[in-house]
Order: C-alpha cells, then sequence, then structure tokens
C-alpha cells in the first residue's frame, strides 16, 4: 500500500483479502491497521528509519484514525463492501458445495456408472452455475470409448477402468482418510439415528464434510493439541522430568531408577500418587518384555489383559478413587437409566456387559467405561463399530441415572459430572500401548492420557462430595 494511501479508509478496506472480510470482524481489523500504524511510527530500528516528512504524515493519519468517527466510518464502509460482495461470495461457497457433492458421490461409488457420474456433473455441476471453475476442478482423460473414460478428483484420489477387464481401481490421496485403525468410528447410517441426541467430536469425521460439529470438533482439536503438548502433566510437577529419565535409563538399571528416582522420593500427594501409579505400570511393563506375545490368533482378551489391565488397575488401586471389575461386568445403570419405558419391570431391559467397569468409590456409580475391540494382528472393524456405540450408551444411561439420584443439585454441578463419554461425545486423548522395550517411549503418551483421567477423577470426586 502506498503511504500517501494510508489515511484512505477505503483503500484499507479494499486490501483486505475477501475471506477475511466476510468474517464480519471490522472493529477488530481497524484495531490491527491502527496498532500498525503506531508500529511505523514508534519503531526503534534505525535501519528502518523514516523521513521526518513522512514521520510527520504517518503521526497525523495516526491521530486520524484515533477519531471516533472514524472509526464508525470504517466499520459503516466496511459492512457496505461487505453486502456488495455477499452474492459473489455465495455462489461460489454454493459451487463449492456443490463440487463436494459431485466428488462424495465420486469416492463412495454409489453404483453409478461412468455416464451417470458424467450427467450427474452435468445436471448439478456445469447446468447449475455454468462456472468454468467448476469444470475444471474435474479432470477428464478421454480414449477411445466413454466406457473407457478415467475421471480424477484432484483432492481425494483417481477412479480409472483398465481395458480389457473393465476392473476399476482407486488410489487415495495420501492426504486423506488418515482415521487411525483401532480407533472409534460410527457408520453414516448411524450417526444420522443419533445426530439429534449425540454432538460427536472423533477423529474419524475428520474428513467427513457432511456431518460435522464444529464447536464438537473444535472442541476435539483443543484435545489433540493438549495432549500433544503433554498438558495434563502441568497438574503434578516433576512428573515429566521422572517420566522423561526413567524412560532414557539402559533396560538393567530400568527397575532400580524407576523406584529410587530422587522427583519420586521427593513427591508428595496426588503427584507422588501419579508417580506410583507409573512405577507400577512400568514394572509390570518391564516383565511383559521378557516375554513376548506369540498366540497366533487375533482374539481381544489375551492381549487386553496383558497390557491395557495393568495400567488400570494401578490408577484405581493407588489413587483408590475409583474400583474396577473386568470381562463382562452387568452394567447395574443401564436397566435403571431405562426403568420407566418398560413400565419400571427391570428383567425387561435391554442387558449390557463391559469389559472394564468402574465404579466411583464414593458414589459407587458406574463412571468409567473399558471395551475392548480387536486383537494385535487386525483391527475387527465390526467390533469397533458395535463398541462404539456401546460406550455411547454405556455413557449416556450412566449420566442419565447420576442425573435422576441428583435431581436437587445444581445446574452448575451437574454439567461437571462426567464418565469419560458424554451426550457430546469427544475423543478426549488416544495412545498406542507399547509391547515391547523398544517401543517404551510410547509410554510418554500413555502416561499423559493417564494423567487426564487422574485429575478427572480428583474433580469428580470432589463433585460427589
Amino acid at each position: 500500500m502506498p503511504v500517501n494511501s494510508f489515511g484512505n479508509l477505503q483503500y484499507h478496506i479494499d486490501c483486505i483479502p475477501e475471506d477475511e472480510l466476510m468474517k464480519d470482524n471490522p472493529e477488530e481489523i481497524y484495531s490491527y491497521i491502527k496498532t500498525a500504524l503506531y508500529n511505523i511510527m514508534n519503531s526503534k530500528d534505525q535501519s528502518v528509519a523514516l523521513p521526518s516528512s513522512i514521520n510527520t504524515f504517518i503521526q497525523k493519519v495516526y491521530s486520524y484514525f484515533s477519531l471516533r468517527k472514524t472509526k464508525d466510518r470504517f466499520i459503516k464502509e466496511y459492512r457496505r463492501t461487505m453486502d456488495e460482495n455477499e452474492p459473489r461470495v455465495s455462489k461460489r461457497k454454493i459451487a463449492k458445495e456443490r463440487q463436494k457433492a459431485y466428488e462424495k458421490a465420486q469416492r463412495l461409488g454409489n453404483a453409478l456408472t461412468m455416464r451417470g457420474l458424467n450427467e450427474f456433473q452435468d445436471q448439478y455441476i456445469d447446468g447449475a452455475t455454468g462456472s468454468t471453475a467448476e469444470k475444471e476442478a474435474v479432470a477428464q482423460i478421454s480414449g477411445t470409448t466413454e466406457d473407457e473414460t478415467a475421471q480424477i478428483s484432484p483432492t481425494v484420489g483417481t477412479t480409472t477402468d483398465t481395458t480389457p477387464t473393465k476392473k476399476k481401481f482407486v488410489i487415495f490421496n495420501p492426504a486423506t482418510f488418515l482415521t487411525a485403525p483401532h480407533k472409534p468410528k460410527i457408520q453414516y447410517i448411524d450417526r444420522e439415528k443419533i445426530r439429534d441426541f449425540c454432538e460427536i467430536g472423533m477423529e474419524f469425521l475428520i474428513d467427513d464434510d457432511n456431518y460435522k460439529n464444529e464447536e464438537a470438533m473444535n472442541e476435539y482439536k483443543s484435545y489433540v493439541v493438549n495432549q500433544n503438548n503433554f498438558a495434563s502433566f502441568n497438574f503434578f510437577p516433576g512428573v515429566t522430568e521422572f517420566i522423561q529419565d526413567v524412560l532414557s535409563t539402559d533396560k538393567e538399571d530400568f527397575i532400580r531408577m524407576l523406584w529410587n528416582h530422587e522427583k519420586r522420593l521427593e513427591a508428595t500427594g496426588t503427584t507422588r500418587t501419579f508417580m506410583d501409579i507409573a512405577c507400577y505400570t512400568l514394572t509390570d511393563f518391564s516383565s511383559n518384555c521378557k516375554q513376548e506375545l506369540h498366540n497366533i490368533n487375533n482374539h481381544e482378551r489375551t492381549p487386553f489383559v496383558k497390557y491395557i489391565v495393568p495400567m488400570f488397575k494401578y490408577l484405581s488401586q493407588e489413587s483408590n478413587l475409583t474400583e474396577f471389575c473386568w470381562c463382562e461386568k452387568m452394567i447395574e445403570s443401564q436397566a435403571l437409566a431405562i426403568s420407566e419405558s418398560n413400565e419400571f419391570v427391570i428383567s425387561f431391559s435391554d442387558r449390557k456387559y463391559a469389559d472394564g467397569l468402574g465404579r466411583n468409590m464414593t458414589t459407587n456409580n458406574e463412571e468409567l467405561f473399558i471395551e475392548c475391540s480387536s486383537g494385535f494382528d487386525k483391527e475387527i472393524t465390526a467390533h469397533s463399530l458395535d463398541d462404539t456405540l456401546k460406550l455411547l450408551v454405556e455413557c449416556s444411561n450412566s449420566l442419565l441415572h447420576i442425573l435422576k439420584q441428583n435431581k436437587r443439585a445444581s445446574m452448575e454441578t451437574m454439567t461437571k459430572k462426567c464418565t469419560f463419554g458424554r451426550w457430546r461425545p469427544v475423543e478426549l486423548r488416544s495412545a498406542c500401548v507399547p509391547t515391547s522395550w523398544e517401543l517404551r517411549s510410547n509410554w510418554n503418551i500413555i502416561f499423559e492420557m493417564l494423567a487426564t483421567i487422574y485429575n478427572e477423577l480428583l474433580e469428580q470426586s470432589s463433585n460427589s462430595g
């Protein structure tokens, strides 16, 4: 922007990128401009020292921007420009959404022939908007006949037919569909059925533009950032250094360093308790490393008992905040929560059993649910899908049962109650459990997850008092 245009409000507005302009945030942008003028005017860097005449001019412009009437005029011009751009921006957004609809139909393979896809494009994309930009969004490679056409989606992947077998192959963009195996997932048909009751925020929805609760997904993303920063270690001073030192120790000195570390011996209160949880868990891990699992089947119970149960067992026993039952424990809150819908006949209720069930030691409420869906060899996707829905039912019914017991409690107190799953089920943490000495660095993520749960248990205990 030329210096002589610094005082031109419309010139400033015209320089704002369209995406920023349409966010309707004129006061914040005005503040940025005013701050920039001040920084230029008071620059201490001699390498960018301004001639006195220009500096005087900028001082006058800054004084002009300090007036209330200037700010009001800027906001008025800003909104006028935004209104002028609205039709064009809306048209562009509609075209983009239509393009996404076309690409989804292509990549999901909705039993459409290549001819049908072309007709779909002609009718809903080119015919509806007449935009050449949309025509360029799908590249077509034509062969000798229309049946030999290959269509390429620039953002998702490539679908191609072979000749003469007519087999179809799809090559996906490596940056799409990055949902990790062995993690919660819900099919589209089930998401549609529960969308009025559950606002879901989980990893598997990252690439799904058609079902996404903005607030829930933002909450999920904030949890990912917190986990990457090991945020929950901040609740327990010294834990970060303790775990790093221990995991960098040689195998021969591992147990000695674990139990005699200076940070642990000096720690008190909940920090000492959490360090003891880590010590017991890593001692168990050290023993597991002496005998690798050689089970040839993919049954989930063996690795579940050997690698998953210990950390939660020690969390329970050392904190004394929750008590676990394992392997097909009947969930009592399931029947109690929905008894009214069955005319208070408990035997009519659908029984649910959990692989791991944690009860609050003070209230005896069921509050921590664990389901094991697959073994080591590969994910049993059908089981993962079932268990994800099962956990939603378990958690929501437990919360409903707690609400029934505490109807006189304040809304502020009740909204703090948690069963590590909510009517807004949001993925809080995820981690891979190490099964060999070489993978021990993964315990950093595991213990951050346990620190999150332990801190939440402490808060739940105070809410139950």
